[in-house]
């Protein structure tokens, strides 16, 4: 694609966002100005003030000159929402690709694959540790909204602050501190039921105990069933999840100025078969809208995670010191069926040379991981009102990862592994090391008008050794180490015409470290490079209506070079990553909130995002296997997202208060992962709509809800990989939760 056409794209995305909100955004400044002298309306029709720590220091949401979408859990849970798949299905340009493995989050478009097998584009960070395995493997943890403060998203690359693997955005989780003043606590259970499947429950208790002014503790504890509606044709296998989980954390205001807070977190998740569907190329089911053939056992997943924190806050006066330390450990089995690959299609064969006795002879990967990430940080934020704001910190982490595919003969019906033997073995003892240093300051050059400069230099070194044997493969043990560095920036200024408007220009930076494939596929190249990016962005955040009325709106442009691609190698189904070429993306995003009245609150987003291929992905001669041409769309990325919600609350008398509400979610349509020919044509997942509603009432100390999520039994597809090497191959096909009515009680005390 031409330079000039490229050109031509960008000012269709500008004119798109543009066109039709133009006349109101000439007239926002003239509004706004306007509306100062008009004089404040009555609190009850005013926004609530949102908080955030976006920028490692806490600031109004308003204020904040970057895309930034707040979750508000207390709200997440009266409309039925209780898991990641729920939150993010209200985030346009946000795709989450759920898998029990290796779960991935997609923001603006940068991504090439579904996370199994390459590093995160995406960051999570909670209570300022990062979460997440800086190599290939681990999962996203389900967290329960019982200690949850509330999600913030930030949008394009977050390079300077939180380091690697943030170039499309970063996930922070915002947990609740213990209280020092009063005691108090919740108890929460209901239950659901899914069509086409069965039914769950869920049940959540959290307790605030301080025992002095200077020393509190806050305990949480949950357990949740999610309601199953896919079947394994095979045997009794259904998708039920269970998981359980709590938290501990402890805040002790040592003196005046220093303050401990501490957290022990932990969660057990477990899962009775995957939600993929076989389909046809064209995602016309095999076996029933809600059914698949697989292994008994395969596709079944086990995993655990500890997190542990300590942050340490001392206050100068002009500057506050913090210490952050974090200690995660991620262990997960899960057994994969991939009696679709080539070796696995030829099981009856291996079963008759070593005599096994069995009439289903098919085939499975036992995987295992084992991570331990432990995360030091060290900064020094600068407080009160000054001329310069600033802050400079240091960032240390340290991963081990050990991991383990066993590839078997097993019996389909029974899941019987045969001699416990396997044909091939790949073990992977891999760790991860990363040093940085950033700096951050704005200076305010009058009361309207400041600058923000910010850059981290950090080093990285990677150790990977790798072990492959078994049966059909040779003994063969490789070892690489790499050692890297990476500078990233940001310039980004800023103009406040009043306190309801401001306007921003961001200019940003962001990398992921390379890796190594190990050495279970022989024809694959055992290791690829790092990847980076520069992001633009220009965004204008405003109130009105009296500050009734919020709109935010970001434009941006993203370059990506030399991008992590995804393949998977079709004879025993592994994934591998090699790097390809140049990536574009941009778009527009849009967020409006609505209190009309104190009864009402009404909210809206928007996200178009274009994001592709700048030149053809180099052919095998370079070490890729992937087929990709100039202009051609990224994986997973929908050009049109959007949600909406709306809410009326009502007195019901005698201290009792009612509300309905509906909410409603679009994802456009999705391209899947590049294939490697063009004979075999990538995989196109149709756009779906869901509609939620919800209703409920409240006392003084109680609630009740009942929700109905996916009202309309929407078909929707998430994700989908072909099993197999050929056009014709089957898909499997990750679906969305049918119609699930749900009923929630709790009880404050």
């Amino acid at each position: 694609m031409s330079s000039l056409a490229r050109r031509n794209r960008l000012s269709q995305v500008i004119s798109r966002a543009l066109c039709c909100p133009a006349s109101a955004l000439l007239l926002l400044p003239s509004i706004a100005l306007a509306q100062q002298d008009d004089g404040a309306t009555t609190a009850a029709r005013q926004l609530d003030t949102v908080t955030v720590t976006a920028q490692k220091r806490s600031e109004r949401l308003q204020d904040v000159p970057m895309s930034v979408q707040v979750l508000n859990t207390e709200k997440m849970s009266s409309e039925g929402s209780y898991k990641l798949a729920d939150y993010f299905a209200q985030l346009p340009g946000l795709s989450y690709i759920q898998s029990p493995m290796s779960s991935n989050i997609v923001l603006r478009g940068i991504a090439t694959d579904s996370g199994i097998g390459s590093r995160p584009t995406s960051g999570i960070v909670i209570d300022d540790v990062p979460y997440g395995s800086a190599l290939n493997t681990g999962a996203i943890p389900d967290l329960d909204p019982s200690d949850l403060q509330q999600i913030e998203v930030l949008r394009g690359p977050q390079g300077t602050l939180y380091g690697a693997s943030s170039m499309g955005g970063l996930i922070k989780y915002v947990m609740t501190d213990p209280d020092t003043s009063a005691s108090f606590g919740r108890v929460e259970a209901g239950g659901s039921t899914a069509a086409h499947g069965g039914s769950g429950y869920n049940a959540r208790t959290s307790v605030n105990l301080p025992f002095s002014d200077r020393f509190a503790l806050r305990v949480s504890l949950f357990q949740r069933q999610d309601p199953d509606f896919i079947h394994n044709t095979n045997n009794d296998d259904r998708n039920d999840s269970q998981v359980r989980g709590g938290r501990v954390s402890a805040l002790w205001n040592v003196t005046d100025t220093v303050t401990v807070r501490s957290s022990a977190l932990f969660q057990d998740t477990e899962t009775g078969a995957s939600s993929v569907v076989d389909t046809d190329p064209e995602l016309h089911p095999l076996y029933g809208q809600y059914s698949h053939d697989r292994i008994r056992g395969g596709d079944t997943f086990k995993g655990q995670v500890r997190f542990y924190t300590t942050k340490v806050s001392w206050d100068l006066g002009w500057a506050m010191l913090d210490s952050i330390s974090g200690y995660a450990q991620h262990r997960s089995r899960a057994y994969q069926d991939v009696g679709y690959t080539t070796i696995g299609r030829l099981a009856p064969v291996f079963a008759g040379i070593f005599g096994l006795d069995s009439d289903t002879p098919s085939s499975l990967i036992d995987n295992r991981y084992n991570i331990d990430r432990t995360t030091q940080e060290v900064r020094l934020v600068s407080q009160g009102q000054r001329a310069l704001d600033w802050q400079v910190g240091a960032f240390y982490s340290d991963e081990e990862a050990k991991s383990t595919q066993n590839f078997y003969i097993a019996d389909k019906s029974s899941g019987t592994i045969y001699r416990d033997f396997p044909l091939l073995v790949s073990l992977g003892d891999n760790s991860y090391r990363e040093k940085a240093v950033y700096a951050d300051g704005t200076y305010h050059f009058t009361p309207q008008f400041d600058i923000q400069v910010g850059a981290r230099y950090a080093r990285n070194s990677l150790r990977e050794n790798s072990d492959a044997g078994g049966l059909l493969q040779d003994p063969n043990q490789s070892f690489d180490s790499n050692k890297d560095s990476a500078t990233t920036y940001l310039f980004s200024p800023r103009y406040r015409f009043n306190d309801a408007l401001m306007t921003y220009l961001r200019v940003a930076s962001g990398y992921r470290a390379g890796g190594s494939n190990g050495t279970l596929v022989a024809n694959v190249p055992f290791s690829y490079g790092s990847d980076s990016l520069w992001s633009y962005e220009l965004g204008l955040k405003t109130q009105l209506l009296d500050h009734s009325l919020s709109l935010d709106a970001a434009l941006f442009h993203i370059d990506w070079s030399d991008l992590q691609i995804s393949q998977v190698e079709p004879t025993l189904g592994s994934s591998y990553t090699t790097n390809a070429g140049k990536a574009t993306s941009q778009g527009l995003e849009l967020s409006v909130n609505w209190v009309p009245s104190a009864d009402w609150k009404v909210s809206a987003s928007y996200a178009y995002t274009d994001a592709s291929l700048a030149q053809d992905i180099p052919g095998y001669t370079e070490g890729s296997s992937a087929y990709g041409k100039d202009g051609d769309r990224l994986p997973y990325s929908a050009r049109n997202s959007a949600s909406a919600s709306l809410k009326r609350y009502f007195a019901l008398g005698d201290n009792l208060e009612g509300f309905v509400g509906a909410d409603a979610a679009y994802m456009g349509e999705r391209d899947m992962e590049f294939t490697t020919s063009a004979s075999i044509p990538r995989i196109h997942l149709p756009s779906y709509t869901t509609v939620g509603l919800n209703a409920g009432v409240q006392g003084q100390a109680w609630s009740a809800t009942l929700y109905v999520r996916n009202l309309t039994d929407e078909v929707g597809y998430i994700n989908a990989n072909r099993r197999g090497a050929l056009a014709s191959s089957t898909l499997g096909a990750t679906l969305i939760q049918p119609r699930t009515v749900g009923v929630t009680l709790a009880w404050d005390y």
